[in-house]
């Protein structure tokens, strides 16, 4: 059985976008975003991380975001913003600004990748299932979707058993409940470790003690599934855009339908208010729903994987039995980044738990750092590693360094 780990690199690749554009990394989203045309869209929001800044100090917000700030720094800073004003008992006015821009950078991060996702399949994506086995997996800790629609293509893997979990409902030009894998059936895995853009789950909200919530009243490690969308469909202010490839929408996601809202305590309601001003036009799809967001975990240093019940720990553990299985392990495009430490934690319980060591390839055009951890901190011997110096790209020949 072979493990493939795909880290940024595997997606940075992808060059058969519309738009001319790659996938952004940290310090280049905003001047990625500003190359797409949802960046004059006036239904993507900004005004709340711009808000933020302006009163956190900053003379000129969009500047400095595009001055190559580390987004994933920013994004931490206004999370323990955030959660320091709803922690200390003080009016909601003192976390709404840090509350609102946090939200919006989950659904900024979720529309840039679903901008330039929104084209063809990926060939080194599609190349890659063509070589797996049924007992093969995919473990990612990328958001987007080029390795789930690559499966669907060459494979038989399907959204609704394909994730590890069965979901509560998938979206396919509408909502109907998820279904078990048919008898039978078999596909390689795909283990998503920080989410995925097609991934829904109900908008946050701030609770009486002070913590985030999800404001439905389903278990939180409820899974809903986005697969494809030609028809419109109701969502935040019938905020429909057209125009996308399967397992990718525009910035509004479709509203949860026959979904219980979270419940008012006793003796309070909640309302639901949308401010209309003249520069934003009116939506024409429905709105009814409860509204939806991106389910992915932000590049933050607190990653909130317990908000999501106990999917994540299943994922995680599912991630770290199939680590301590492989007989071979492929690493494509992810360099272990020093504050990702349990990416590090998962190998090393994964690997202490091994009788036999796997064989390692390492895939990335700057695999130096990576050839000398795999020794000095999983223990890998020289026999059982192979280091190559390549983009994973349409003309990488993948099956050529396979040993299995």
């Amino acid at each position: 059985m072979r493990v493939f780990l795909l880290g940024a690199g595997a997606s940075k690749n992808y060059g058969a976008s519309p738009t001319g554009q790659r996938m952004p990394i940290a310090r280049d989203f905003f001047q990625t975003f500003d190359r797409l045309d949802i960046s004059s869209n006036p239904w993507v929001l900004q005004e709340g991380i711009l808000g933020y800044l302006t009163k956190k100090g900053v003379t000129d917000p969009h500047a400095y975001l595009r001055s190559g700030i580390d987004i994933e720094e920013l994004h931490s800073e206004i999370e323990a913003v955030r959660d320091a004003a709803m922690q200390s008992g003080e009016s909601p006015l003192d976390y709404y600004e840090p509350y609102r821009a946090y939200n919006e950078l989950v659904f900024l991060f979720a529309a840039v990748i679903n901008e330039i996702q929104n084209g063809p399949e990926s060939e080194p994506h599609r190349s890659l299932a063509r070589l797996l086995s049924p007992g093969d997996a995919i473990v990612t800790f990328n958001w987007d979707t080029l390795m789930d629609r690559a499966l669907a293509v060459e494979t038989d893997w399907r959204v609704d058993w394909g994730y590890g979990v069965v979901p509560h409902g998938v979206f396919n030009d509408g909502w109907r409940p998820g279904r078990d894998r048919p008898s039978g059936a078999v596909s390689p895995r795909l283990v998503k470790l920080h989410g995925s853009t097609n991934r829904l789950t109900a908008y946050t909200v701030p609770d009486k003690d002070g913590h985030i919530v999800l404001s439905h009243e389903l278990d939180p490690g409820t899974l809903h599934v986005f697969e494809c969308a030609p028809s419109p469909y109701a969502c935040y202010a019938g905020r429909y855009m057209a125009g996308y490839a399967p397992f990718s929408y525009g910035y509004y996601a479709p509203n949860f339908l026959e979904v219980p809202g979270r419940r008012a305590e006793e003796g309070k309601v909640i309302l639901r208010v949308r401010m209309k001003v003249p520069w934003k036009a009116e939506g024409a799809a429905p709105d009814e729903g409860l509204v939806s967001m991106p389910l992915i975990i932000p590049p933050v240093k607190q990653k909130a994987y317990g908000m999501y019940g106990g999917l994540f720990a299943s994922l995680w553990q599912e991630a770290e039995d199939l680590l301590a299985a492989a007989d071979e392990i492929v690493i494509i495009g992810y360099s272990f980044p020093r504050t990702d430490l349990q990416s590090n934690n998962l190998f090393l319980k994964a690997f202490t738990r091994r009788s036999s060591m796997p064989h390692v390839l390492l895939i990335d055009p700057m695999p130096e750092r990576l050839a000398e951890k795999f020794p000095i901190e999983f223990g890998v011997t020289a026999d059982k590693l192979s280091v190559v110096k390549d983009y994973f790209s349409e003309n990488f020949d993948l099956a050529a360094h396979l040993t299995s």
